[in-house]
């Protein structure tokens, strides 16, 4: 982890991973930020870290830190995304309306993530998948394996998959996807439009 004068590095990382993050990704987000700008605002650098890790609950928090990073320190928000300089505003734009988009999102052909996987190798479900249908919320989907349904929120850093009581209301759908495969235990998020 590396060292940020006045922040518990390990805590945040524990948090991040307590909301489903990756805390190694947490940290090297977090330092390559400082990297690139020492003098950044340490609180909106790890709201953005965290997300970058995969915490899909600090979304709606990193969006407006990565909003005021981008106009005080852009070289420091782009570093802790991964992202070139140049493709920042682009990104933060295009995050509010196709929280999927991403700028290699065409090179992966629009695929975003897989979820789920056989419980036996570490994955959530006994079953593999069935079904999937769209949820009201954006980046939401009900997805069906054997009798019991699953809610997965997603965007395009992280996911969250959760056991339903009971089978979802359907909605009309975004450009994303889920994709499966009836010899698979995973799902894949995927975008149709690749671009």
């Amino acid at each position: 982890m590396p060292h940020v004068e006045g922040v518990d590095v390990d805590l945040a990382a524990r948090n991040t991973a307590a909301a489903g993050g990756d805390p190694a990704r947490f940290a090297a987000s977090l330092a390559a930020g400082f990297a690139a700008a020492s003098d950044v605002d340490v609180v909106d650098l790890a709201g953005v870290a965290a997300w970058r890790a995969g915490a899909l609950a600090f979304r709606a928090d990193a969006l407006q830190r990565l909003a005021r990073l981008s106009q005080t320190h852009p070289d420091a928000a782009a570093a802790a995304l991964a992202l070139d300089s140049a493709d920042l505003g682009r990104f933060l734009e295009a995050q509010h309306d196709d929280r999927f988009w991403w700028p290699g999102r065409e090179a992966s052909r629009g695929y975003v993530c897989a979820v789920g996987g056989f419980v036996g190798l570490g994955g959530a479900w006994i079953e593999p998948p069935v079904e999937a249908v769209a949820l009201a919320d954006a980046g939401a989907f009900g997805i069906r394996t054997g009798e019991q349904w699953w809610r997965l929120d997603a965007d395009v850093w992280g996911s969250r998959l959760r056991p339903l009581d009971d089978a979802p209301e359907a909605a009309s759908g975004g450009a994303a996807s889920i994709v499966s495969f009836p010899d698979s235990y995973l799902a894949w998020v995927h975008v149709r439009d690749a671009a």
